[in-house]
């Protein structure tokens, strides 16, 4: 089944800084289905570095919103969720879902997921 997005939405007792061992294995995922060139993956070193800064203040991240990158990940302003999509319907999606709700259970941080929740995909569903 093809996806525009996956949602990972937190329990109400979480907080950003809880996300701190779990988002440089999140990243690494983003980072490697998105692909890029020498100089891109060093922006996104320092993206990432700029990411775990906000996490280690208990504060939310942006994300990774590399221009031109397969993958988005985003974390949404007025709510305690993070969202992976891709500007297409895709079957990959649901495999990176997995493997980022795998490294979340780990780190035992709770979480609800869903998919194709965001307001793009819902129009586009109803044009077909």
């Amino acid at each position: 089944m093809k996806n525009w997005s996956a949602h990972f939405t937190f329990d109400p007792s979480f907080q950003w800084k809880d996300l701190e061992k779990a988002f440089p294995s999140i990243w690494e995922i983003i980072e490697n289905e998105s692909g890029g060139n020498q100089e891109e993956v060093q922006m996104d070193q320092i993206s990432m570095e700029l990411n775990m800064e906000e996490i280690r203040k208990n504060q939310k991240p942006f994300g990774f919103i590399r221009d031109g990158a397969r993958l988005r990940l985003v974390f949404p302003q007025e709510r305690k969720e993070m969202i992976v999509f891709r500007g297409i319907p895709s079957e990959t999606i649901r495999e990176i879902s997995e493997r980022i709700g795998k490294v979340l259970k780990t780190k035992k941080i709770k979480f609800g997921l869903g998919y194709d929740k965001m307001l793009l995909s819902t129009i586009k569903s109803r044009k077909r």
